[in-house]
């Protein structure tokens, strides 16, 4: 009997994540009226991504604060998060990496004074006024994002695709909680891979405060659960 409700409880929370994702594209969907519709999408995508990591983290510290009968529910709530932010993350790279390798509109601000590389590539590369002679590393401050970005994106894949009872029982579960321990820093990566980016891309809602402020919540909770579970077991 066990089998279907949790079925149904996985169902269940994957479908509200669902509608709340959807809700929040398009409450914020006005903010980039001025981006073409794919534009639009690779950066809510992005955004939602950010968002929903940073929730996957604030799981654990009010998981403390409920009941223990509440720890199979939350734990289910968390893994069905970590999987939209994997998908919302990869989508918003996929996006990315299409509007580069076809006719790239992102308004850049701050890289007009270098020559990228060809597609895609001129995410990270910069190209050579010689033919014959590789592309060097694009090092400029947007260049930088991109690295963070692409770091976060392997990091992001690979607990993506582990995020899953299935996955947990092959890897072991030491193994597996060794690397979802890297979830913390994943959302440090991209909040400065975000944070960058507001510098040098036109449009709204890129203002520090936007992502700042969500990521000081979680800083705090986490601060304040830690705190706490330490102040216990001294007792």
């Amino acid at each position: 009997m066990g089998t279907p409700i949790s079925f149904w409880r996985c169902l269940v929370a994957h479908l509200c994540i669902l509608s709340l994702t959807l809700l929040g594209a398009c409450w914020m969907w006005a903010d980039f009226s001025s981006f073409p519709a794919l534009e639009t999408w690779s950066m809510l995508l992005g955004y939602l991504s950010f968002i929903l990591i940073g929730c996957t983290l604030l799981i654990g510290p009010l998981q403390s604060w409920l009941p223990a009968g509440w720890m199979t529910i939350s734990l289910s709530i968390r893994r069905a998060i970590g999987i939209w932010a994997g998908l919302t993350g990869v989508l918003h790279v996929i996006l990315v990496l299409f509007l580069f390798e076809s006719d790239p509109r992102l308004m850049i601000i701050q890289e007009n004074r270098y020559e990228k590389a060809d597609g895609w590539m001129g995410l990270f590369f910069v190209a050579s006024s010689d033919p014959t002679i590789w592309p060097s590393p694009n090092w400029t401050l947007t260049g930088v994002a991109n690295y963070l970005g692409l770091l976060a994106f392997f990091i992001l894949l690979a607990l993506w695709l582990t995020s899953s009872a299935r996955a947990e029982k092959w890897l072991g579960g030491s193994s597996w909680k060794r690397l979802h321990l890297a979830n913390p820093w994943l959302f440090i990566i991209v909040l400065f891979h975000g944070l960058i980016y507001i510098q040098s891309i036109k449009g709204e809602p890129h203002t520090f405060s936007d992502m700042l402020v969500f990521a000081t919540m979680i800083w705090v909770i986490r601060s304040i659960a830690f705190i706490r579970r330490a102040f216990f077991r001294k007792r």
